[in-house]
């Protein structure tokens, strides 16, 4: 546009025909002309700074565009690394859900069997509890009859002291004539030499002797319930054979009988209390090789026993 109104200036000034009317005309055109000319040209000025602007938009945008571009790539190996990440960790829970399931069922089986061997367990100890109990019971009825038994025993030994007492007190005129009393195993042993009650070898008892048995069976009525053995003991010095003698056994078991009877007949005891028995030269309370030691062992024990039924039957 600008190069427009040189243009018709020189056509007109070289037509040589222009008036004064024209001219101004012109002039109004040339002014017109000449806006209008400024007007495009700062137009075109705006538009080439706004397509510089465009430019540097689309320049701008391209780069975003390819940035975004990348970023997409970017993103989109990253969101395909996750999908993948997540059907691995999908897959990877499936297997854990199944094992699981298998563990529970595992669980459940050992579960079961540790409730069956709890519940043997404790059934087990319900029972070895109750074994306890039973046991502790029959101790405390073991202990409770033994108790009793050893008051009973206390009270035999006293009984035995107080016997032996009774009974060294009836023939405390004896005493030093060959008769011994003692308490040993918690018996009375009435011990009786030859001397006091018979001749050598003869089972006939002397007055003395009788007096003494006497006095001894009396003295055993005080307690009827005592069991009495009469046993008849010899030295070992053979005898003579005789009339109804072959022995020293023989001998000892007839001075033992002869015993029974005077205790029986003269002292008044029962016959159901009494025993007569003999063991000869076997019985020996020193050895046989002086005249004092068989003198010892010629003797008649009179043992006295406490009735044992009570004692038997706590044992039992």
């Amino acid at each position: 546009m600008r190069y427009i109104y040189p243009i018709l200036l020189i056509l007109l000034i070289s037509s040589g025909c222009v008036s004064s009317r024209q001219f101004k005309e012109l002039e109004l055109q040339k002014t017109q002309l000449q806006r209008m000319s400024d007007s495009l040209l700062a137009l075109s000025a705006n538009q080439a700074g706004e397509l510089g602007n465009l430019r540097l938009s689309h320049e701008q945008l391209s780069a975003d565009v390819a940035g975004l571009r990348s970023d997409t790539n970017t993103t989109g190996n990253q969101l395909r690394r996750l999908q993948h990440e997540i059907q691995e960790a999908m897959r990877q829970n499936q297997m854990l859900e199944e094992n699981y399931r298998k563990l529970l069922k595992g669980r459940e089986s050992e579960t079961t069997e540790m409730m069956n061997q709890l519940r043997d367990a404790r059934t087990q100890l319900l029972q070895r509890e109750d074994s306890v109990l039973a046991l502790e019971k029959a101790l405390k009825a073991k202990i409770a009859r033994l108790t009793e038994l050893e008051e009973i025993l206390a009270r035999r030994d006293r009984e035995m002291q107080a016997l032996r007492t009774t009974v060294a007190k009836a023939l405390k005129s004896y005493e030093g004539a060959g008769l011994t009393v003692q308490v040993r195993n918690g018996k009375v042993y009435v011990s009786l030499s030859e001397k006091l009650l018979f001749a050598s070898g003869s089972t006939g008892v002397a007055e003395n002797g009788k007096k003494a048995l006497t006095q001894l069976g009396q003295a055993l009525n005080a307690d009827t319930t005592l069991q009495i053995l009469v046993e008849g003991h010899t030295d070992d010095v053979p005898m003579k054979p005789a009339i109804n003698l072959q022995d020293n056994w023989d001998l000892s078991v007839l001075r033992a009988t002869s015993i029974v009877r005077i205790l029986i007949k003269d002292g008044g005891v029962q016959k159901t209390r009494i025993t007569a028995s003999g063991k000869g030269e076997y019985s020996p309370v020193a050895p046989n090789d002086s005249p004092e030691n068989k003198a010892k062992n010629r003797r008649t024990e009179i043992i006295l026993s406490p009735k044992l039924d009570v004692l038997y039957d706590l044992v039992k």
